[in-house]
């Protein structure tokens, strides 16, 4: 989200000039966390697809000064607001039928891959660290505007009547709360637990994608096969264009669910863990003011985590690289998938034969293959049971040394 808003502060045409997405980041990074709530609000309230059409003029982004807050700061957009006509034309925003999943945030996918890397608890003992003492040294200026919006967004209580007031009495961890939602949508948990490696205590949901990695996987097995075959100039074409429509289906199917169609089931969640995650990854892309406080400084958001976990003493996992890799490339391919893009045998090819739909699987069978230790570049191996031998009677059998334990 927060990268999805720097992103609208980059003077046209791309590619940005050098050192102007830097600081389009930067100007992110330092806005007022009111300001940033503001933000988030209007986002939520205008989530209909058409919102592609927005500007930063349109939503409105106040100064970054700090801390002078905008003195005729506007009143709250709320989705029934009229305001929100002015920036999307009435005949394209259907009243109170926003549809799933918005374009304008990244799937919650995105979310899960980058909390793998163990950014927000390493961030988190940053503010720690911060708060209790000197060890890390003082910070800068524009460090101490990050620490101070970080801090209140994403490391306490939210403040009531906000959409992203997600914690409460309910539901008081917001760390659970996250896994909640990962599991329902894709039946996985978080590769790390509690900080001293105990499993980390959340609800479960009886209602779950449990089968979204084994049919995801076996989507990327089947159109990496389908993208050698078509660099295969000799040969037969082993391409299964209605097993990649039919996988394809069957994840649209299993997101839907979870979506309750157009109801918006886990919506504001979704908003709120993409918005938290791309906060920290926004941090890290470049050589940002807390960055540089930290001594951090490299060439890859991977990098610059290794080193901020070295200085705090909770280190990032190792595959930090291939998890924001796909954190990129899974989050529009998930949002085709889930709108049905690939469903159909006239669709399907779209995935190994079309831009930027190709760059995006090639990216994440690479990066996916890397991350789990599973190569599925490679076919399937399916072990047929042993053949029965006769026993000495004659009747067939199994030996022991057949089974398989």
């Amino acid at each position: 989200m927060f990268r999805q808003l720097a992103r609208l502060l980059i003077p046209p045409p791309p590619p940005p000039p050098a050192g102007a997405a830097q600081a389009a980041a930067e100007t992110v990074l330092s806005i007022h966390p009111i300001q940033l709530s503001r933000a988030l609000e209007e986002v939520w309230a205008a989530r209909n697809p058409s919102l592609q059409l927005l500007t930063p003029a349109g939503l409105e982004i106040p100064s970054p000064a700090f801390p002078q807050v905008a003195p005729a700061f506007p009143q709250v957009a709320l989705e029934a607001d009229s305001g929100i006509a002015a920036i999307i034309p009435p005949a394209n925003l259907p009243p109170n039928v926003p549809s799933y999943p918005p374009t304008i945030w990244d799937h919650l996918m995105y979310a899960y891959m980058i909390e793998n890397t163990r950014a927000f608890e390493i961030f988190r003992r940053v503010l720690e660290e911060y708060a209790y003492g000197e060890r890390l040294s003082v910070a800068s200026a524009d460090g101490l505007r990050w620490l101070r919006t970080t801090e209140q967004l994403f490391y306490r209580d939210s403040p009531p009547f906000q959409v992203y007031s997600l914690s409460s009495w309910v539901r008081p961890d917001m760390r659970a709360v996250r896994r909640n939602a990962y599991y329902r949508m894709f039946g996985v948990d978080l590769n790390h637990g509690t900080d001293d490696n105990r499993p980390y205590p959340y609800p479960r949901a009886a209602a779950a994608n449990v089968e979204f990695v084994s049919v995801f996987e076996g989507l990327l097995r089947e159109v990496w096969r389908a993208i050698e075959n078509i660099r295969n100039s000799a040969g037969p074409n082993q391409t299964d264009i209605s097993t990649i429509a039919n996988l394809a289906t069957a994840l649209y199917d299993m997101l839907r669910v979870r979506r309750q169609d157009n109801r918006g089931n886990l919506g504001r969640d979704e908003l709120f863990h993409v918005a938290t995650m791309s906060w920290f990854h926004l941090t890290l892309s470049y050589d940002t003011p807390i960055v540089v406080d930290l001594k951090a400084e490299a060439t890859s958001p991977a990098e610059r985590l290794q080193k901020v976990g070295e200085r705090v003493g909770l280190p990032a996992h190792s595959r930090a690289d291939a998890y924001f890799h796909l954190a990129e490339s899974m989050s529009p391919l998930l949002r085709e998938i889930e709108i049905g893009t690939f469903n159909t045998v006239a669709g399907a090819p779209g995935l190994y034969s079309t831009a930027p739909f190709l760059e995006w699987i090639q990216e994440t069978i690479t990066h996916w293959s890397i991350a789990t230790g599973r190569d599925v570049k490679s076919a399937k191996v399916s072990v047929a049971p042993p053949t029965p031998k006769p026993s000495g009677n004659g009747r067939v059998g199994v030996t022991r040394d057949t089974i398989s334990t």
